[in-house]
């Protein structure tokens, strides 16, 4: 099973992100759509809508943060933490943040959206994934590694019962995490090798090296690719998405889900 994820909808319908929907709608692959709730425009609302609307096997709305505000960015633990949850904050700011983002979302979206929710920037400490399963959400994002050190210290991690240990996460890809109502659905690899400025400027893996990386992955139950359609701002960043599509369409027994239906699958 394979799925893809879009972060930062937010205030612009640029060509960026009308282009590569229309790919993935071209050519029958699922996208989920990570929407940012307290910088979505009105524009790019109707327009989610009337795609959720004309294809909903394709079109997947989930949420993204609440504003993508930087709220930290200190060193915790001897690690650089950053991000708009985590940290040091505390449960009841987060849950008020989440709350407001999914009140936004339900006015905005209806029930057309999947209480899926991501973290900008990734920040995240066990205050907030109890807000975040306290608030109602059924799914929440993370990643997933498969080499011999992480999967060793996701084993220890799982046994201990602990979200994060060391500063660092615990996948609990495909489990309940433990002590809420959530289910993950980790990502594994990205089209961005490396983030140089905020919104402006990325360097790209190769489609060779983008489907080295699938193939790595391709052994798991899911794999779940990552993409920033405001960083597609050229035409060969826009085709790579479709040429790794179209290569993985070409392999067999690949089936493309949203994360709706990889957690019914499970649950």
């Amino acid at each position: 099973m394979v799925w893809f994820r879009n972060d930062d909808v937010r205030d612009a319908l640029d060509s960026s992100l009308v282009e590569i929907t229309d790919i993935f709608v071209r050519n029958g692959v699922p996208i989920s759509h990570a929407v940012e709730p307290g910088n979505v425009t009105p524009e790019v609302i109707d327009w989610l809508r009337d795609l959720k609307s004309n294809h909903p096997d394709l079109i997947e709305i989930v949420q993204h943060g609440y504003n993508h505000c930087l709220n930290y960015s200190k060193v915790i633990g001897g690690t650089l933490q950053k991000g708009e949850f985590g940290g040091d904050r505390n449960y009841q700011e987060q849950y008020q943040d989440i709350v407001a983002g999914k009140e936004l979302m339900n006015q905005y979206f209806g029930d057309l959206w999947f209480p899926s929710f991501t973290f900008p920037y990734s920040g995240r400490n066990p205050a907030a994934i109890r807000a975040l399963s306290d608030a109602g959400f059924k799914v929440i994002n993370g990643s997933y590694r498969t080499s011999v050190s992480h999967q060793i210290f996701y084993i220890i991690g799982r046994l201990l019962r602990q979200k994060i240990l060391f500063g660092k996460r615990i996948s609990y890809n495909l489990r309940k995490v433990p002590g809420t109502a959530l289910f993950e659905i980790d990502m594994n690899f990205s089209f961005i090798k490396m983030y140089y400025e905020e919104g402006a400027k990325a360097s790209f893996h190769d489609l060779k090296t983008l489907e080295k990386k699938f193939e790595q992955f391709r052994g798991q139950k899911t794999v779940g690719i990552l993409l920033h359609h405001r960083y597609h701002n050229t035409p060969d960043k826009i085709k790579l998405v479709e040429d790794l599509i179209k290569g993985i369409k070409r392999l067999e027994g690949i089936e493309f889900l949203t994360q709706e239906k990889i957690y019914r699958a499970f649950i």
